[in-house]
């Protein structure tokens, strides 16, 4: 779920096309994890955040490449 999550919000984020945005979903990212782990009665796995920034970042690369595949080639 942390995976799928990651990378919607990846996918998400690269629809804005904006650098603010990137940076904005990754640092919200990480702190909705710290809130999570302060606020959690039991012990926290530094690997999801690993796995969900990674699926993060999978997801602006896919909807990078889906947009360069796309795109329309100029004949010379």
């Amino acid at each position: 779920m942390i995976i799928l999550t990651g990378f919607a919000i990846g996918l998400l984020s690269a629809g804005m096309r904006s650098t603010i945005c990137y940076a904005l979903a990754g640092c919200l990212i990480v702190a909705v994890f710290t809130l999570a782990a302060l606020f959690s009665s039991g012990a926290v796995s530094l690997l999801t955040l690993v796995l969900a920034l990674l699926s993060y970042n999978a997801g602006i690369a896919a909807t990078l490449l889906t947009a360069l595949i796309l795109a329309p080639r100029h004949q010379v």
